[in-house]
């Protein structure tokens, strides 16, 4: 969770890309526009930015910044407009931008108040941000192309193919975003490793495309109400069109986290498409028990322990069974409160106290089809089914996916399909985002100046440039 102004913000909760009207403004006005608005009540002043572009089937759309607070790229759920005014609707409150001759002028109204705070909007290159060490900078030994590829359902996706110099017939590495509102670069915390792994596998001479999920960054598409089916025909699409291509000597697909799991998917309905697989702190065990693992190690984040933690876990399995139960939103979330009223006024305390209801554990959450979806999962039935060869790499200080049972579950399903072709190693000192770390909780991802420790990229790297 995120604090953005003043509100705790699910990156989980974007609503879908609604029918627009005119793209007079946004047309006219394409780029970065920044200002200052003042919290009132004695608050702090937040640099507020808003990004306004066509997205890759050309249709306007925008997103909104807080560089202040170190949060970029969070989509609008509507926009409004005329012929000099603009409204974007937004997950916790409303934007309207009025152009006036060389500039716009804003007013933020936070959902649940009355008060509209002014904005002026000058143009800006880029927003401000901190810049982390292995972040690439010029001069790269590769070109880029801005691609717009065709995902299920009538989709486009915005994507970065990287082309090494020097290779008419490479190897393609294509990257899969792990769960989450994530863009291409797999932004967090302003680090960018998907941006970092890109450039390093392209200086070994791997070609890299990566692409922002659907209704994310520059890909169209409904991100609320998504599945990991859809998300898996999406990334298989993708993989044909580069195949279709025939530029490249093999093609194959780097996973992390839930990116995994849709790698596997793919690569078990693409057997002939696919040249190797990497999984990058993938998921391998059944859904509702790989959630169970990640919350029961939030929970000791948290400092719970002893009878504090079996009572919360109880209550975890409960809700989450109650989930799988209910196929329709509306009924889920009644019976998820009557879950809730029923619960012991000590048992609503522990919840409280070690703060068990949030993301997956939120009401909010709870209604969105991916939820679900997830816990239904079963990512060993489509790892039993990959037959090219895989690397599989799991962090000993992963929180959100536990090494040893996860690795564990990935290897023993690919042997039980026959499959030899693997290497894997849980590797020590790393995290969930494969940073070098003291504990592993995800408090310590932003404070770490290591996007991606080295030692990853170079196994992933030579893993990638052996496979014939």
């Amino acid at each position: 969770m995120k604090k953005l102004l003043c509100y705790a913000i699910s990156f989980a909760t974007f609503a879908a890309a609604l029918p627009l009207a005119r793209a007079d403004v946004i047309s006219d006005h394409q780029g970065r526009w920044m200002g200052e608005m003042k919290v009132p009540h004695n608050g702090p002043t937040l640099k507020i930015g808003a990004d306004l572009f066509l997205r890759s089937d050309g249709s306007p759309w925008a997103s909104f910044a807080s560089p202040d607070q170190g949060v970029y790229d969070v989509p609008v759920s509507r926009i409004d407009q005329s012929a000099d005014k603009l409204e974007l609707t937004l997950p916790f409150g409303l934007l309207k931008m009025r152009w006036e001759q060389d500039h716009f002028m804003g007013e933020y109204r936070q959902n649940g108040t009355a008060e509209w705070l002014p904005i002026t909007f000058q143009p800006v290159a880029q927003f401000p941000m901190r810049q982390r060490p292995q972040t690439p900078k010029a001069p790269f030994p590769y070109q880029e192309q801005t691609l717009a590829i065709p995902g299920a359902g009538g989709v486009t996706l915005g994507a970065t193919l990287t082309l090494p110099d020097g290779q008419d017939t490479p190897t393609l590495a294509i990257l899969v975003n792990g769960s989450g509102p994530a863009t291409r670069d797999e932004e967090f915390a302003e680090h960018r490793p998907f941006a970092v792994l890109a450039d390093y596998l392209a200086r070994q001479g791997i070609a890299v495309l990566r692409y922002d999920k659907r209704g994310i960054g520059r890909s169209t598409g409904d991100y609320e109400n998504h599945t990991q089916t859809e998300l898996a025909q999406d990334l298989e699409a993708l993989l044909l069109a580069m195949k279709a291509r025939g530029q490249f000597a093999r093609i194959g697909l780097v996973g992390h986290s839930e990116g995994s799991v849709l790698a596997a998917a793919v690569a078990a309905r693409q057997p002939e498409a696919l040249a190797f697989l990497v999984s990058l702190a993938g998921p391998g065990q059944p859904g509702v028990q790989a959630m169970l693992l990640q919350d029961r190690a939030y929970a000791r984040d948290q400092k719970a322990r002893g009878p504090d933690l079996e009572r919360l876990m109880r209550y975890v399995r409960q809700y989450y069974d109650t989930i799988v139960a209910e196929p329709e939103a509306a009924p889920r979330i009644a019976a998820l409160k009557a879950l809730q009223d029923r619960l012991p006024a000590a048992d609503k305390a522990l919840i409280k106290k070690y703060r068990m209801n949030v993301g997956t554990l939120s009401l909010e959450w709870a209604a969105k089809p991916f939820v679900r979806a997830i816990l239904l999962s079963d990512p060993a039935a489509d790892w039993r089914r990959v037959r090219c060869p895989v690397l599989i790499l799991n962090g000993e200080l992963d929180h959100q996916v536990p090494a040893a049972a996860n690795l564990g579950g990935i290897v023993a399903a690919l042997r039980k399909g026959g499959n030899r072709k693997i290497e894997f190693a849980r590797l020590p000192s790393l995290n969930h985002m494969f940073q070098t770390t003291k504990t592993g909780r995800e408090d310590e991802y932003a404070s770490n100046e290591e996007t991606i420790a080295p030692a990853v990229m170079q196994r992933v790297a030579r893993f990638v440039s052996v496979q014939r």
